[in-house]
C-alpha cells in the first residue's frame, strides 16, 4: 500500500468529524411540534397567573369597597345619635282649663306623655313645697287633703317635657299662681280676713271657697255676688235657715266630677249639703277671677239664695221662701 492509500481514510474521517449531515423533513417537523407545545404550555401558565392576579385583586377591591361603605354607614350612624343626642329634648302643649281638678290633671300629663298620673299624685303627697312658695298653708294642712295641692295648681296652657320629672311639672304650676294670683289679694285675705269679722278668713280659705265659686258658675260677671252669698252665710249661719251650709251642689262628689265615678257607698267629706262651713280643701283649681271674687265678694248683695237657670240667668234671694218661688218661675217658662 503506497503512502496516498494510507491517507485517504484519514481525510474521510475527517471530512466526516467537520461536516453536518443534513436533518431529515419529518425531524425537523417533529422538532417544531415539539417546540410550540413548549411555547403553548408556557403560554397557558402565564395566562393562569394572571387570572389568579386579577382575581387576588378583585377581592381586594370588593374589601375595599366593603369597607368605605362601612365607615360611611358608621360615620352617617354616629352622625344622627350626635344630632338626637344635641337636639332639644321633645315638648308637648297641653291646657288645663279653669275648674279642672288635680285627678283631671294628672290624666292629662299622663295621656300627653309628660308623666304618669301616680308619680304625680305621689310627688305632691310626699315632697313638701311650702318653704318655695310662701302663699301655701302649712305643710300639715295640704297633707289632711284629699291631693294637697289642690286649688294651686294654676289653669293655664303649659309646655313641658316628653317624660318630665313630676317634681318639676308641679312647680311650673305654682310658679304661674305666684304670678297670676297678686300678692295684694293674698295679704288682704290673711291679715284682713277679707273684710269678714265673724269668719275666721285666710288666703287658703279664699282659694277653698274661689274653687266652689269656680264650679257653680262660668260667668265672671256673677262671681262676686256669688260669693256674697256663700260669705253671708258663713257669717251668719243662724239666718235664712241654712245652718251655716253652704249646699253647694259642686261638692257632692268631690274628689270625683260626677256621681258615676265614684265607688259605690262613697260618702265625700268634702260634700256641704253635710257639713257646716267650708270644706277642708279646694274642690278643683280655680281661676284669679274666682279667687279675686273670694277675696273681694260684693257686699252690697244680702242673698243667701241662688238659682242658675239654663240660660245661664241668675236669681238671688234673702230667703228660702223667695227661693223656691225663683225656681218654680224657671220651671214654669220652661228654664229648668
Amino acid at each position: 500500500m503506497n503512502e496516498r492509500q494510507r491517507q485517504l481514510p484519514r481525510q474521510r474521517q475527517a471530512s466526516s468529524g467537520s461536516a453536518r449531515r443534513p436533518v431529515p423533513r419529518q425531524v425537523q417537523a417533529a422538532r417544531r411540534t415539539q417546540q410550540t407545545r413548549k411555547n403553548v404550555s408556557g403560554n397557558g401558565k402565564n395566562d393562569s397567573s394572571g387570572l389568579k392576579f386579577l382575581g387576588v385583586m378583585l377581592v381586594a377591591a370588593l374589601l375595599l369597597c366593603g369597607l368605605i361603605y362601612t365607615f360611611f354607614m358608621e360615620k352617617d350612624r354616629l352622625g344622627s345619635e350626635e344630632k338626637q343626642t344635641s337636639a332639644e329634648p321633645l315638648t308637648v302643649n297641653v291646657t288645663f282649663p279653669e275648674g279642672r281638678t288635680v285627678r283631671q290633671y294628672g290624666a292629662l300629663l299622663e295621656g300627653n306623655g309628660v308623666c304618669s298620673a301616680e308619680d304625680f299624685y305621689s310627688e305632691m303627697r310626699t315632697t313638701d313645697f311650702t318653704a318655695e312658695y310662701s302663699f301655701l298653708p302649712s305643710n300639715e294642712i295640704l297633707q289632711q287633703r284629699e291631693y294637697p295641692l289642690e286649688g294651686y295648681l294654676y289653669p293655664d296652657t303649659y309646655s313641658f317635657y316628653i317624660g318630665e320629672n313630676p317634681k318639676s311639672v308641679i312647680k311650673r304650676f305654682l310658679n304661674n299662681f305666684s304670678v297670676r294670683v297678686s300678692g295684694e289679694a293674698v295679704s288682704y285675705a290673711d291679715s284682713n280676713g277679707a273684710g269678714f269679722k265673724k269668719t275666721e278668713m285666710s288666703f287658703d280659705r279664699a282659694v277653698i271657697l274661689a274653687s266652689i265659686i269656680e264650679r257653680e258658675s262660668p260667668d265672671n260677671s256673677e262671681r262676686d255676688k256669688i260669693s256674697a252669698v256663700f260669705w253671708n252665710r258663713l257669717e251668719h249661719p243662724d239666718v235664712g235657715g241654712t245652718g251655716g251650709k253652704l249646699q253647694s251642689d259642686a261638692t257632692h262628689y268631690y274628689p270625683y266630677v260626677v256621681g258615676d265615678e265614684r265607688p259605690e257607698g262613697f260618702s265625700s267629706e268634702y260634700d256641704t249639703y253635710v257639713i257646716a262651713g267650708l270644706p277642708k280643701g279646694p274642690i278643683c283649681n280655680p281661676s284669679v277671677d274666682s279667687i279675686n271674687a273670694a277675696v273681694y265678694p260684693d257686699k252690697s248683695c244680702k242673698a243667701y239664695f241662688f238659682f242658675n237657670d239654663n240660660s245661664g240667668n241668675h236669681y238671688y234671694a234673702e230667703t228660702y221662701a223667695q227661693h223656691k218661688k225663683n225656681i218654680q218661675y224657671c220651671k214654669d217658662h220652661g228654664l229648668a
